[in-house]
């Protein structure tokens, strides 16, 4: 616990503060979005929850490859994984289900809550005695007195002093985890091999709860898995010097720090969207045939949902449907990934200078 220790003594440069300035100002707009995205709120959290689960695995679990056709379908809950990767992709969707739901239970930090994240982030992956604390040898009194301890005690020992901490008030709350996280990885814990990824997820959760709600509409780990080189730089970059007390952690505090504030920069025009189709006196069906209208001859229900993120898929079919009903569109294959392609030609604007062009005669 050498970073949670350490925090008396370790400095925070003034870039640093300001954008935890930054953020808290953001979180102020809490309640505004929380009210506005409401009538919606189930279907954005579902749609929230697969893709952090998606950008999960790609971000700690690309070794373990599974086709993007097969991601898909491994989304749907009648989907039954067929090896080791596809049922860790499958807990990892059951815990980002779990967590981004309305009526959801708090995470509590002690250590049976932390190892009922790892038995179900990693059922089924590794056998059970596997996904245990470590043991360590420890001398009494003597060179031959000794008894076996779990690392378990350690983490207890964490937990207490950063709720000790917590306690006094006198620091700020993500820096507090950040420190919290850092600590974690470096005790090396648990016998499996991804204590970072275990440690990263409780962050996740932790800072949920502490009121950084944009994690609940916008991807977190998305963000994350675009800048996954530079993460693990600046995670890196916070082992050197653990042991001794001095490790390095502002890199890593700026660049969780910078997506974060990003992440709320997103919730803002998100919102701003969100706010203005909902104000629109058409329909959202024909919202989206007004969209269909704007794309390539060619198209598929993807590059629908990039323009309506926020429009349920039950909707998009009912439009698509209707569509064809009305011969202005047909398909083109069958299956999820199916493309349509438009029956009709939209209609060219003449240029300024054709209409100008008028024939006078001699």
């Amino acid at each position: 616990m050498n970073c949670l220790n350490n925090l008396v003594r370790t400095p925070i440069p003034g870039d640093v503060f300001m954008m935890s300035l930054s953020l808290y100002f953001q979180m102020g707009k809490n309640d505004y979005y929380e009210a506005l995205f409401r009538p919606d709120e189930d279907f954005m959290f579902k749609q929230m929850a697969l893709e952090e689960s998606y950008a999960f695995y790609k971000c700690f679990f690309i070794d373990h490859k599974i086709l993007e056709s097969r991601m898909r379908t491994l989304q749907l809950d009648s989907t039954v994984p067929k090896n080791k990767s596809e049922q860790l992709y499958k807990n990892i969707i059951k815990i980002f289900q779990t967590i981004h739901q309305s009526a959801s239970d708090d995470f509590h930090l002690n250590t049976t809550e932390i190892y009922d994240l790892a038995k179900l982030l990693f059922y089924d992956f590794y056998p059970s005695e596997k996904i245990s604390y470590k043991k360590i040898e420890r001398h009494k009194h003597s060179l031959i007195s000794s008894e076996v301890v779990s690392k378990r005690e350690h983490l207890e020992e964490l937990i207490n002093k950063l709720e000790e901490i917590k306690k006094l008030k006198l620091n700020e709350s993500v820096f507090l985890y950040i420190s919290f996280m850092v600590d974690f990885i470096n005790m090396d814990i648990f016998k499996f091999e991804e204590t970072h990824v275990l440690g990263i997820l409780i962050f996740y959760l932790m800072i949920m709860q502490e009121g950084v709600i944009a994690l609940n509409y916008v991807s977190f780990f998305q963000k994350l898995y675009l800048n996954i080189k530079e993460f693990n730089v600046v995670l890196d970059k916070s082992k050197f010097g653990w042991s001794e007390g001095y490790s390095e952690m502002m890199p890593l505090c700026r660049f969780i720090l910078k997506n974060l504030n990003e992440l709320y920069q997103s919730l803002f025009e998100k919102a701003r969207d969100y706010e203005y189709e909902s104000n629109l006196e058409i329909s959202k069906s024909d919202y989206i045939e007004n969209t269909i209208d704007k794309l390539a001859e060619v198209f598929s229900k993807d590059d629908i949902r990039l323009k309506h993120p926020l429009i349920s898929d039950s909707t998009i079919n009912r439009t698509l449907k209707r569509l064809q009903q009305e011969n202005k569109i047909r398909p083109l294959g069958k299956g999820r990934s199916a493309k349509w392609i438009k029956l009709y030609k939209k209609e060219k604007k003449s240029k300024i200078q054709e209409q100008l062009n008028f024939d006078l005669g001699d």
